[in-house]
């Protein structure tokens, strides 16, 4: 998932300067210069922020590490046991609960098949190249003057104090329109699709995640700083009719299939909510690999 040795090094740079390559000359042109980067922060979003030095994008790298896991979890990658496809998804929503320890390079939680982590991290791609694209149609459409600094002091899901949280929220409307400018804005249908299957992935799994928090946290709106995920999935669909992403005509089925992911989390929660507030590692059943022993193998 991760192997960059130094923080001054961004590894998945190159999904920043691809998304660009896809925009027609004026757009990319307007764009190429805005410093953007991905960052291991202690919190999930994407942003395109206005600051005193100039517009800047900065993308959390913990989505990544979400959707990796999300993905093996939801996505028919062939013969993935059941118990491997429950705990990747426990993983994925520890993730963004931030209670999972965010030391996947070191270890990795399981060994997944070659050919199987291959087509994730593609998958992956192309979902955080809509999140990209979202940001970079948040400058390119001009979404600023909505903008407003929202500071959360709750500690969010877990027991660990890690401190304030600080989200950016536009008016919805400006949300909805960057979904579908970061896919309408390229020319290239053979680029269109897997933008829009990544961003109707990456939709459905925060979707997923959501339901969730909003289970663990009732408050949890309080720092949610965009609509809701379920009614930015369905324009997406509206706006695009004539692609069966998921399940064929209509898509009919998709947000059942992922509230069955829903309704497994929740029954988790409620059986053992410690498995997911607890701080530490989750590990993917009969897929774990070896045990790793801190200081000894890494």
């Amino acid at each position: 998932m991760r192997g960059s040795t130094t923080l001054l090094f961004d590894e998945h740079s190159s999904d920043f300067t691809e998304y660009l390559s896809y925009l027609p000359e004026h757009q990319r042109l307007l764009c190429e210069d805005t410093p953007r980067r991905y960052l291991l922060t202690n919190n999930y979003d994407a942003m395109c922020l206005d600051t005193d030095f100039g517009k800047v994008i900065i993308v959390s790298e913990v989505l990544r590490y979400f959707l990796y896991f999300m993905n093996l979890a939801t996505v028919n990658f062939g013969d993935v046991p059941q118990d491997v496809r429950q705990f990747a998804l426990i993983i994925a929503v520890r993730s963004l609960l931030l209670t999972e320890a965010l030391d996947f390079d070191l270890d990795p939680r399981g060994v997944v098949p070659a050919k199987i982590d291959a087509r994730i991290n593609e998958m992956i791609s192309w979902q955080m190249k809509f999140i990209i694209g979202h940001e970079y149609a948040h400058h390119i459409l001009h979404h600023d003057g909505g903008m407003n600094l929202r500071v959360s002091r709750r500690q969010r899901f877990s027991d660990e104090d890690i401190g304030e949280f600080v989200g950016y929220s536009r008016q919805h409307a400006q949300e909805f329109e960057a979904d579908l400018h970061s896919i309408n804005a390229i020319e290239d249908d053979t680029v269109r699709f897997p933008l829009l299957v990544g961003g109707a992935s990456f939709l459905l799994a925060l979707y997923v995640f959501e339901a969730l928090a909003s289970e663990i946290d009732p408050e949890f709106a309080e720092i949610n700083t965009h609509p809701p995920t379920a009614t930015r999935v369905e324009k997406l669909f509206e706006a695009f009719p004539d692609e069966p992403v998921f399940f064929g005509e209509e898509n009919k089925g998709v947000f059942d299939y992922f509230d069955s992911m829903i309704d497994f989390l929740i029954s988790s929660y409620r059986d053992d909510p410690n498995l997911f507030t607890f701080y530490g590692s989750v590990y993917l059943g009969q897929w774990r690999g070896p045990v790793l022993i801190d200081r000894k193998d890494f």
